[in-house]
């Protein structure tokens, strides 16, 4: 059994992977370039230490891994691990910081006027430019198309959204349109922690 200071590392650096996996979220990262980026926090740091937090991430369905040559990994986080790192569900194994609910209350309602705009148009698939204005009508000026394209990413996922992309004018345009069961969370007929409901 692991002492508890052992634990704590444990759990920290499951948590602190997940974190930079979060930051990155389209972008697939290998277990090397993890190892990298987090040994200032453990100058101990090695591949095959972040391959074994990884395989656990991954049993959990926090992310999906992939094998790549001479036994290395590359890890891209899912919307289930996105809940984790925004205290929207806990994990025991992984001690998620829950300090910021706020943050979580506006993911919540982005993610909640994205639905429910895409639930006006339930045949259609919506621009990522045309949700991004809607926020901004509805005082959420603030959001940046990369956040919109985000929370589109984190619905898609989550298999609320149906998810395309476009190239135009050397820009890609993300559409999407809501599923049967984006609809029932947007009815209200179904609860998922990183959308609706109390922290």
């Amino acid at each position: 059994m692991a002492q508890p200071r052992q634990t704590d590392k444990i759990r920290a650096l499951r948590r602190l992977s997940l974190q930079l996996l979060a930051g990155l979220y389209l972008f697939p990262q290998a277990d090397r370039a993890i190892a990298g980026a987090l040994r200032k926090r453990f100058p101990d740091m090695d591949a095959k230490s972040v391959r074994d937090c990884l395989s656990y991430l991954a049993k959990k369905g926090y992310v999906s891994i992939t094998r790549l040559g001479d036994g290395a990994l590359s890890a891209q986080i899912t919307p289930a691990g996105i809940d984790i790192v925004d205290g929207a569900m806990e994990d025991d194994g992984v001690l998620p910081g829950r300090a910021d609910l706020s943050a979580l209350t506006a993911k919540k309602s982005i993610r909640q006027a994205l639905l429910n705009y895409c639930r006006q148009f339930p045949e259609s698939f919506n621009g990522d430019d045309e949700m991004g204005m809607t926020l901004a009508d509805q005082g959420m000026e603030r959001v940046l198309i990369d956040q919109v394209r985000f929370h589109i990413w984190y619905l898609s996922g989550k298999g609320f959204l149906d998810l395309r992309s476009q190239p135009v004018n050397g820009d890609v345009v993300y559409l999407a349109r809501i599923t049967a069961l984006g609809m029932d969370v947007a009815d209200g007929i179904a609860a998922d922690p990183g959308v609706t409901g109390h922290e």
